[in-house]
């Protein structure tokens, strides 16, 4: 196929989840009478009196995510009309939003009992994990042939923010770091997976190779940091995915899958652009899962890779988002059940079939993952740069809204 060339930096988040304004009973945090509201400062300086202004509406601050100069506070949510027009706050803020709300779309979750997994015959089974035959995403970016070149170095870092990730599982144990992670839902060191989603990514990342066990990801070598953002429903705040961002490229992460998104919030830009442009990281994420082409946030923005999902016959699925924020194409699975949907890691030792977005973003993770395992002296710039250059187009010649750039490719690029 033909391949596409450019020069520039550009790079896009989002996901097949939907973010809604914090409502009455929405968290555990939140009763009917209180709202979490973000403050984007003008700068540090203004911490206190900005905490001052709040108090006296009766709000308290939760949290300070200081390298992106935000403030998290509860407020009553009679008091936010008032708070947001205060002449006085608002030339102490850059913005005050509500705490929206991500959660993990139903397409996400096509679940098959690993009871009834087949393996199956007729494709090439170049590692030994006894469900890689199943895996017809591995063969259509052609990881098998990049595992001759490299099977990625655990020096590099994917940070997997999502619902947390199964650690101790049997595919996933020897390649995930739990110490490089925290839980920005219980505010503790433990991110122990409690929903799967979380742990489904993980392993279309980096399930270990040649263990006689399973499944394999696109980079089995390398690290993963499980972030955990989204509680046990898949749910979460905006501010909690920004703090898990920043937390993530704070501790080493070189690479941040995004299985998540919705609506535009403040505070996810301003984490994305901390992650891409101060700390040299891609953050990656899912186009959405809603079949149209409204944009996803932070997929829109332009430093963070879009992804769209397609079936195993390479063709867009009825459920991707698309646009001009779409930069690459990836195994996502039909949606339908089965094995024409992306076979991975699970709560329990298990292995089960899900379709969304959400798989079709690992997959470009654990790419990235490789080409940086190549030389880990690249730049986000040139990696951008490789995933672009090295997809293969499809649709229509060039960029298009469903496809964007092509489907990724793992072979290791030129330069």
């Amino acid at each position: 196929m033909k391949k596409v060339i450019i020069s520039s930096f550009m790079i896009l988040v989002v996901a097949g989840l939907i973010m809604i304004p914090v409502t009455a009973t929405s968290m555990s945090q939140n009763s009917k009478d209180f709202t979490r509201v973000v403050i984007g400062l003008e700068s540090s300086d203004s911490k206190e009196s900005v905490v001052n202004i709040v108090q006296n509406y009766n709000g308290a601050l939760i949290k300070e995510i200081k390298q992106i100069n935000v403030l998290v506070f509860k407020i009553p949510t009679s008091a936010f009309d008032k708070l947001k027009s205060d002449p006085v706050l608002s030339k102490s803020i850059k913005y005050l939003e509500e705490d929206k709300i991500i959660r993990i779309p139903e397409s996400d979750v096509k679940i098959l009992n690993d009871d009834t997994i087949k393996v199956t015959s007729g494709m090439q089974s170049t590692p030994n994990d006894t469900l890689f035959s199943n895996q017809w995403g591995m063969q259509m970016i052609g990881a098998p042939y990049a595992w001759n070149v490299t099977t990625g170095n655990p020096s590099v870092i994917v940070a997997v923010v999502d619902t947390g990730v199964d650690y101790t599982h049997e595919d996933l144990s020897a390649n995930v770091n739990a110490s490089l992670g925290w839980d920005f839902v219980n505010n503790d060191a433990n991110t122990m997976d409690d929903n799967g989603h979380g742990t489904h990514v993980a392993g279309i990342v980096a399930a270990e190779m040649n263990n006689n066990k399973g499944v394999v990801g696109v980079a089995p070598n390398v690290t993963v940091m499980p972030v955990k953002v989204l509680d046990a429903k898949g749910s979460g705040y905006s501010s909690d995915v920004a703090d898990g961002i920043v937390w993530a490229v704070d501790h080493g992460a070189k690479i941040v899958s995004l299985s998540l998104g919705g609506g535009p919030a403040y505070v996810l830009e301003n984490a994305t652009q901390y992650a891409v442009f101060d700390k040299g990281a891609l953050c990656i994420a899912a186009a959405g899962n809603d079949g149209n082409s409204n944009p996803n946030y932070p997929a829109a923005y332009k430093w963070v890779i879009g992804v769209s999902a397609v079936c195993p016959d390479g063709n867009i699925t009825y459920y991707s988002n698309y646009g001009d924020f779409v930069y690459l194409a990836a195994p996502g699975g039909s949606g339908f059940g089965g094995s024409n949907d992306i076979l991975s890691t699970y709560l329990g030792n298990k292995y089960v079939y899900m379709a969304g977005t959400s798989m079709a973003t690992p997959h470009v993770s654990g790419v990235a993952a490789l080409f940086w395992s190549y030389n880990t002296s690249f730049t986000n710039k040139q990696i951008a740069r490789f995933l672009i250059s090295n997809a293969d187009d499809k649709g229509s010649p060039g960029r298009d809204p469903y496809y964007g750039f092509g489907l990724v490719d793992a072979w290791p690029p030129d330069g």
